[in-house]
């Protein structure tokens, strides 16, 4: 199965970004490997093709099925470790443009992908949803649309992000409001998902204060109980907070510009971190 192999980033990538989820992605191509597995390789012109065809097909099949599922709170992506992950490139994998995804209903989302991320032309993009080339276009253009009103952040690279982010930790353990808050930019967000299964906020927290108080309280409250390291999650250094026996309890993500930190989001629902 050296085709499947071959196109295994790309499949990947296209069924994570679709469902937001790494354990649904991983089912997704699982199921498309079965199938793939069973057919004549010489009666496949374009290996690539019916591959992202197959694994398309199946994402827009899951997400039909959960449209009346109501979620309990904030629903973040599921995180990825790098570690596990490793053959994935970071913009594949970015978190924030995970949460700009969700914006689009599953058609949009569909041809967005496709479009930005595999290059596709509109015929081959039509072929493989089974629609008009001119729904095609107009869907890639409302896309377009929603994701330039999301405002994808700039971020912070290299050694300055990861000492801005250094900074920030430090700050948030220092018990001094203060001094965290000259990391906080004026518009800081904060996330939090516990699905129902996990303690979270149901609301965002917005503002340096709100913020600071809230991430005071929390390693105050958790730092005792609770052991960490700091790791590669979704292409961006994460914290990934362990309990007693080991099992991953919490992960928290920063999106920070140069000027200080303008997004945190934790995810706590143990689902997503299996």
């Amino acid at each position: 199965m050296k085709e499947f192999e071959r196109h295994k980033p790309t499949l990947f990538a296209v069924a994570y970004k679709m469902t937001k989820n790494a354990m649904d992605a991983e089912d997704i191509l699982h199921d498309v490997f079965l199938a793939y597995s069973r057919q004549d390789a010489t009666n496949i012109a374009h290996p690539e093709n019916y591959l992202v065809r197959a694994v398309m097909h199946r994402c827009l099949s899951l997400l039909e099925a959960r449209k009346k599922t109501v979620y309990p709170g904030i629903d973040l992506p599921s995180p990825i470790f790098q570690e596990r992950f490793s053959y994935m490139h970071d913009s594949d994998i970015s978190f924030a443009l995970l949460i700009l995804l969700q914006t689009l209903n599953p058609l949009e989302r569909a041809v967005f992908i496709l479009r930005e991320t595999l290059s596709y032309g509109y015929e081959e993009i039509a072929t493989v949803l089974a629609l008009e080339q001119d729904h095609c276009r107009q869907l890639f253009h409302r896309a377009k649309e929603k994701i330039a009103a999301g405002k994808m952040r700039h971020t912070a690279a290299g050694e300055q992000q990861a000492a801005l982010f250094q900074a920030f930790l430090e700050a948030c353990s220092s018990g001094d409001m203060a001094r965290l808050m000259t990391y906080l930019k004026e518009d800081i967000t904060i996330y939090s998902d516990g699905g129902g299964k996990a303690a979270a906020a149901r609301v965002p927290l917005v503002g340096p204060t709100a913020a600071a108080a809230f991430l005071l309280g929390l390693y105050a409250k958790q730092s005792t109980r609770l052991t960490y390291s700091i790791a590669p999650v979704n292409g961006a250094p994460g914290v990934i907070c362990y309990d007693a026996s080991g099992a991953v309890d919490t992960i928290l993500l920063v999106s920070m510009d140069e000027e200080g930190v303008h997004t945190v989001y934790l995810v706590r629902n143990p689902d997503k971190l299996r």
